[in-house]
């Protein structure tokens, strides 16, 4: 019999049979356990679970399916394998066709079956997840994520069974093993992104912005698990029995045909290079260290200028370019100098006033960057350039949550040694910091945005309709993001702030009112607290960026996390009545949380988020009027506590410490989450009162806001707030 007569044979039968039928079923519904059950996809941020649209109904769902749809196809493949071998009929059909070519057409036919659940299960979903993603939802990055993380699992599964079956022969064992296989997935390997099979490790999926570096390293994680199990596959054909004999003779007879072992040494040796060669990670030091900072300067070499031609590659995700830097040889004698680079650049050429110089590469990988060193003539003016390339790799203590350093069509976000070399031992000339300039090219569709007070100006446009611009900056390194933003020009508290933010939110901003918004929140804090720190010449650059739970600020600038804008956290009734007074809540984080810094390790309530609430409530008191501060806020507060304070596992902790893990830890972060947001709005409230009302308090909180920072201990701490109100923990405890 032919083999595609045999795989037609071998498919039709498969699908005649109602357990195949109810898989299929099962895995099209497998999604839905990523809804409440197994939520994978999260980040964490002030001790409360928060993600993005897409991770919640993208990303969970895909997993979930992947997970469940891996351990049914594994159970159905090992019914299908033993299914012969239990009713004796391999008998009959090793006399009509090959034991070899049998197996081959069974797994193909399970192969198939996979891809129908698939297919089902894209079909069934996408009106759902297109409905509750909204306005941020892409069809493409839907099939995307589906077809990268729970298609590979199945079949995965499907390869692993099979192959272990096929040696051992015992479906109990099989099983077993393959629970082991899933479990090592799920709760051993869940510290390396590449031994993780089945649950692909996903930190974060942005509604607003590029996602093309998490998938390239989800595809590479499944390169390297199919060319494992291809390999296990091709292994496990030496071990049919053939003839009525053992597994170790019939091993023996089948290894004459030479190209299965040799498959599965192809097979092996590529998974090996996959590990072994992967571009996304650095290779640091894992252990962080000062050492990197104990620099000898060169003193006899400045520089006064730099200047960048960039040129990513928005299709590969590679930044090529090339620098030059103006430097001073004062020494008049040949120098040796070093530069910073991100660890997936190379050098492909370095010349000083046009001559080819010596350099090495150090490969000396240590927090996300290595050294070039250059050696220089003894020229007094040097214009030095540096060609340079490559794939930006992250820090591999962050592997668990790649895809912040993006270069794609959607989004570019490139900084300090990332985006070029940058110079180490040898400081600019004068006073005044250096010029730094690039020219860049992009899609018309994209704006550069630089954090600081530089400035990006557009000087023309390229045949292939991309658009021309030049960077003006300050210093020896650059921040870059680029997206499809759009900006608010707003005057509040006598600064000029420009706003940029992401044009998918452009409905969502204009329904809050952002401009008001913003406005409203910066000349009340300002006249409360007093002015941010990183206020530069009367202007402020306020920028959104696609990462989750988080922002930093200096130079002029301020970047917030994209989660602080979506639809999905705008409705968050801990943090305001309202998707404007949200909005609000995280625009006050500018004081509270960026402007002063908080150290909270989830063991106290003293958190940013607790004045952030506070001080909203305060604004919406003074706009809305007391009656509806009482009614939206402080009767909120006081509800969720009583509830946290009536909970079971509250009153009974020792119960709570006997459940699995997932249960308590989603348990503990939703305690966390009240006591953060609404018990310590309600301890301020009670030390406004203690302190002799809201004039006192904002004296007290103004001083603790405008007090020197000790760099030794930056934090403000529950303490230092204390201190400042002469109250004790005990004063502010609620009754």
């Amino acid at each position: 019999m032919k083999f595609l007569s045999q795989l037609r044979v071998e498919t039709r039968r498969l699908f005649c049979c109602i357990r195949t039928w109810l898989v299929i079923l099962l895995v099209t519904v497998s999604p839905a356990a990523g809804l409440w059950i197994y939520r994978a996809v999260t980040s964490i941020s002030t001790s409360s679970y928060t993600t993005s649209l897409n991770g919640t109904y993208l990303g969970n769902t895909a997993l979930a399916g992947a997970l469940l749809g891996a351990l049914l196809f594994g159970f159905l493949t090992v019914l299908e394998l033993d299914r012969v071998h239990r009713t004796h009929t391999n008998i009959l059909t090793e006399a009509i066709v090959s034991p070899l070519s049998f197996y081959f057409s069974q797994i193909m036919a399970l192969l198939l079956a996979a891809a129908v659940s698939q297919i089902a299960v894209l079909a069934v979903w996408f009106p759902y997840t297109s409905a509750r993603i909204g306005s941020v939802f892409h069809p493409w990055l839907y099939l995307e994520f589906y077809l990268c993380t729970m298609l590979p699992a199945m079949v995965f599964a499907i390869l692993f069974t099979a192959s272990v079956y096929q040696i051992i022969r015992r479906m109990d064992l099989t099983l077993i093993l393959l629970a082991a296989f899933l479990l090592l997935s799920i709760k051993v390997w869940t510290e390396n992104w590449l031994l993780r099979w089945v649950n692909p490790s996903i930190g974060y999926i942005s509604d607003d912005f590029g996602h093309m570096r998490l998938l390239r390293s989800i595809i590479w994680n499944r390169l390297f698990w199919l060319f494992i199990l291809l390999g296990f596959w091709c292994l496990s054909f030496l071990f049919i029995r053939r003839y009525g004999r053992g597994i170790l003779r019939s091993a023996a007879c089948n290894a004459r045909k030479l190209y299965l072992p040799l498959a599965a040494a192809l097979f092996i040796a590529a998974g090996i290079r996959a590990y072994i060669g992967q571009p996304f990670i650095d290779h640091s030091k894992l252990e962080i260290t000062d050492d990197l900072y104990n620099i000898n300067y060169n003193e006899a070499v400045t520089f006064s200028s730099i200047h960048v031609d960039a040129r990513p590659n928005l299709k590969t995700g590679c930044q090529w370019g090339t620098a030059s830097y103006q430097l001073q040889n004062t020494a008049g004698q040949p120098q040796m100098i070093s530069f910073r680079i991100n660890p997936g650049y190379k050098i492909s050429s370095v010349s000083a006033n046009g001559t080819s110089v010596k350099y090495r590469d150090l490969n000396n990988d240590d927090q996300n960057g290595k050294m070039i060193e250059v050696n220089l003539p003894p020229a007094k003016e040097i214009t030095l350039k540096i060609k340079y390339g490559g794939f930006p790799q992250e820090w591999n203590i962050l592997d668990l949550s790649q895809g912040e350093l993006e270069i794609s069509k959607d989004y570019i976000y490139l900084a300090n040694q990332n985006f070029a070399p940058v110079p180490w031992d040898f400081f600019w000339s004068g006073d005044d910091l250096p010029q730094f300039t690039s020219a860049l090219s992009l899609p018309k569709e994209m704006i550069p945005v630089l954090f600081g007070d530089g400035t990006v100006e557009q000087v023309g446009s390229n045949p292939n309709g991309t658009v021309q611009w030049l960077i003006h900056d300050a210093g020896s390194t650059l921040i870059l993001y680029a997206g499809d933003y759009i900006s608010e020009a707003i005057q509040a508290a006598g600064i000029n702030i420009d706003f940029y933010y992401s044009l998918k939110h452009q409905r969502v901003m204009e329904e809050c009112g952002v401009k008001d918004i913003i406005s409203r929140v910066f000349e009340y804090c300002t006249s409360h607290y007093g002015p941010l720190s990183f206020y530069q010449s009367s202007s402020m650059r306020l920028l959104e960026i696609g990462i989750a739970g988080g922002g930093y600020a200096g130079k002029g600038a301020s970047v917030m996390s994209e989660d602080s804008f979506n639809e999905q956290g705008l409705k968050d009734s801990k943090k305001g009545a309202s998707g404007s007074e949200v909005l609000a809540h995280e625009i006050v984080h500018q004081w509270w949380g960026l402007g002063n810094m908080f150290d909270n390790d989830g063991s106290n309530l003293w958190s940013s988020e607790g004045l952030t609430v506070y001080t909203t409530y305060r604004m919406v008191k003074e706009q809305y009027g007391e009656a509806y501060a009482m009614e939206h806020y402080v009767r909120e507060w006081q509800k969720k506590v009583d509830d946290y304070y009536d909970n079971y596992y509250v009153r009974h902790p020792e119960y709570l410490k006997v459940l699995p893990e997932k249960f308590r830890t989603r348990i503990s972060n939703s305690q966390s989450s009240t006591r953060l947001y609404c018990e310590m709005p309600l301890k301020l409230l009670k030390a406004e009162q203690l302190v002799g009302g809201e004039k006192k308090m904002d004296i007290i909180l103004k001083k603790l806001f405008t007090r020197k920072i000790d760099n030794s201990n930056a934090y403000l701490t529950y303490q230092d707030f204390l201190n400042a109100c002469k109250l004790t923990e005990e004063d502010l405890n609620l009754e």
